[in-house]
């Protein structure tokens, strides 16, 4: 077994490095778990495309939406002390938090936020979260926004009102959202090259600088890092290298249970809303069923229950993915928005596919 997975992951370093080149990619870095350890880690290319620095396990990428899931545990930490519950009410902790529905209001719980499904339309005053402003002055705006939905009943994908997360945890525990992914994550799964700040990775010796694609001659060019969605961390504003990806990946299949227990983790895959199969049929053959549940999508490949997420923000790219029942996860990050990665990560599970328990929406 040890001789095959050695052999594979040569076959994937191979492979990948090709598909990077022929992508046309700067750098990237990748993190493979497998049953328990950490199997494979490394960086490819360069942190700045023209410039020698090479990326390595511990180099700094933004994570954009891959942070969604780390809002999620971080509440779950909680719900298993008992502090919180799933069904607790948003507004019991968040008074500013109102929706146009004054009833509504009152309906929304935490799992609504966290599955996207509070009845509001798809990125709800997304554009304040890029414009800079604070969820103490964004939340309360979101009264103003006709609901499309009862709550629960539709997914609804959004930053703005996913965030206020935050100021749930805040205000139960009368601690700054980023001192508590410190404390009860960051810290505990020693993943000492994470931040959610702009001033975090701005000061990082060891960074990759994000790159967007300029022209067919000049190819993808390097850009400035942004301090966009440092305002909404829990939606957009980790930090993290595939060193402490992979820390992260043992955590999330079971190997971790002092930080939170694999009970609580499975809460949090379980399907609440319906995805569209189509956003994953191009590079996903065999996914003939696909959910979101607290922070997560969750994807059916054929009887093989895979979790995901992907991000993008401000010229990176990022993809976790995991099979709790076959103990097997991979993160690959980039520092460029290409599409690669989602062609990588299919093949990848294919490889390792066993039967596993189908997954139900009852």
């Amino acid at each position: 077994m040890a001789d095959s997975l050695s052999m594979y992951l040569e076959e994937f370093e191979q492979n990948f490095e090709e598909g990077l080149k022929s992508n046309r990619i700067p750098g990237a870095a990748v993190a493979i778990v497998k049953e328990g350890r950490v199997v494979y880690q490394k960086g490819f290319g360069v942190r700045e495309k023209g410039k020698p620095d090479k990326v390595d396990e511990h180099t700094v990428f933004r994570l954009g939406s891959v942070s969604k899931g780390f809002a999620s545990v971080l509440t779950g930490v909680f719900v298993e002390e008992g502090a919180l519950r799933w069904d607790d009410p948003v507004s019991r902790y968040v008074e500013p938090f109102k929706l146009h529905d004054p009833e509504q209001t009152g309906r929304v719980q935490i799992k609504h936020l966290l599955s996207h499904t509070s009845g509001l339309p798809r990125h709800a005053y997304t554009n304040l979260v890029e414009d800079g402003l604070s969820l103490d002055r964004i939340i309360p705006r979101l009264e103003q926004v006709p609901l499309i939905a009862k709550e629960g009943e539709q997914l609804s994908y959004q930053n703005a009102a996913y965030s206020a997360i935050e100021k749930v945890l805040e205000e139960h525990t009368k601690t700054d959202f980023n001192t508590l992914l410190h404390n009860r994550l960051f810290s505990p799964l020693d993943m000492s090259y994470s931040s959610a700040s702009y001033d975090s990775i701005a000061s990082s010796s060891n960074k990759a600088l994000p790159h967007v694609y300029y022209s067919r001659s000049r190819g993808r060019v390097p850009i400035s890092i942004s301090n966009k969605y440092y305002n909404a961390v829990s939606s957009g504003g980790i930090n993290a290298s595939a060193s402490d990806m992979g820390k992260w990946l043992l955590m999330l299949t079971g190997y971790r249970p002092e930080v939170l227990s694999e009970g609580t983790l499975g809460q949090m895959f379980e399907p609440i809303a319906t995805l569209n199969n189509r956003r994953f049929s191009r590079y996903w053959e065999g996914v003939n069923r696909s959910y979101y549940g607290m922070g997560w999508r969750v994807l059916d490949n054929h009887g093989q229950r895979v979790v995901y997420h992907g991000g993008y923000v401000n010229g990176y790219r990022s993809e976790i993915a995991f099979a709790p029942e076959d103990d097997l996860g991979i993160c690959i990050l980039i520092n460029t928005n290409s599409g690669y990665p989602l062609e990588v990560i299919p093949d990848f599970f294919n490889h390792f596919k066993s039967e596993a328990p189908q997954v139900s929406a009852d």
